[in-house]
């Protein structure tokens, strides 16, 4: 049964139990991964098929060669990357992958001495696609952006989308929600040391003083993580994208993305049809499109304005007093 899930495309990596060394497997049909948001508990069918592995069968049983070129999203969390995701399965050769649990897990495990070499054992199991799909699209939680570098550096990842927005409206979307202010916040131990790889540190006078501030601190790293992606060694393997771009030339941007992973560009019209423009991406069952996001999002602006002013008043207080870093950045884009 062990050797038959891993030979098995059908069977992901699930779960990873990091002290017990390791991972379980689950069935998951394409049907159940096209409309899973989050690879996790919530994507679970009623009558779950799998079984725990132990990471050394992984070492010494790897799947059977023939995994796909895998691509990836990567972003700053509440910013359209699900849309995305689901946009990127209008070309009927990709499979998207939405926010693998092991993946997160790693992330806050980064970097552990064996952790490179589980996400190097497990990443071949998401590279493999249901047929009749022939690559796959992981998009990862945004806590996981410390994994770029590596998954880049092991071409476990051939290329990659880097999607963020704007300070003021990403502001004012996170403030519409408490869950989603702490989920910004989720990652922002590896954010503060991002800053400190440029030479920002945050004392008693620069440490955000409220859970806006600390959304803003974690959206300024972000800014430098992307911005020296996109300078790095691996320049051409990553492309930044603004979603707030994407939304008001959709045709330009799909066509610039589709370029960048190698995708005809004769799909751009099956994306831009996609029903997934007039859904809520996280739960297709509820309609939501580029309209409702305007509304909702004007009234988040007035009724949030002075917690989005500070946010924005701390950014660039923070800029001021550290001008260096991000004197190459070619933009900050505010609103």
């Amino acid at each position: 049964m062990s050797a038959d899930i891993l030979r098995d495309p059908e069977y992901l990596p699930f779960q990873l139990d990091p002290a017990a060394g390791r991972v379980l497997f689950v069935r998951l049909n394409a049907q159940q991964r096209d409309d899973a948001a989050f690879l996790d508990q919530r994507a679970l069918p009623q009558n779950p098929e799998g079984a725990w592995l132990p990471l050394s069968m992984l070492e010494a049983q790897p799947p059977p060669h023939g995994a796909a070129d895998a691509d990836a999203i990567f972003h700053i969390g509440h910013c359209g990357s699900t849309l995305l995701s689901r946009l990127l399965q209008s070309w009927p050769e990709v499979e998207s992958l939405r926010e693998p649990l092991p993946l997160r897990t790693l992330a806050g495990h980064w970097p552990a001495p064996a952790s490179a070499a589980v996400l190097s054992r497990l990443m071949p199991c998401w590279r493999r696609p249901l047929p009749p799909r022939t690559r796959v699209a992981i998009k990862a939680t945004s806590s996981c952006n410390i994994l770029i570098e590596p998954l880049l550096s092991t071409n476990n990842i051939q290329r990659a989308v880097l999607l963020d927005m704007p300070l003021e409206p990403w502001l004012a979307t996170l403030l519409k929600s408490e869950d989603s202010l702490r989920d910004a916040t989720a990652a922002n131990d590896g954010r503060a040391t991002v800053l400190h790889a440029h030479g920002i540190a945050l004392d008693a006078q620069t440490r955000p003083s409220d859970i806006v501030e600390a959304c803003a601190m974690g959206w300024l790293a972000e800014q430098l993580r992307f911005d020296a992606l996109a300078r790095g060694e691996d320049a051409g393997r990553v492309l930044r994208v603004d979603f707030e771009d994407l939304l008001a030339s959709p045709e330009a941007v799909l066509t610039r993305i589709a370029g960048h992973l190698a995708l005809s560009i004769e799909g751009v019209a099956h994306a831009l049809d996609a029903p997934a423009w007039k859904r809520y991406s996280k739960a297709q069952q509820h309609g939501y499109g580029r309209e409702d996001r305007d509304h909702d999002l004007a009234l988040a602006k007035q009724r949030f304005a002075m917690r989005i002013a500070a946010g924005r008043a701390w950014v660039e207080r923070l800029t001021q007093r550290y001008p260096q870093p991000f004197a190459t950045i070619e933009r900050l884009r505010f609103v």
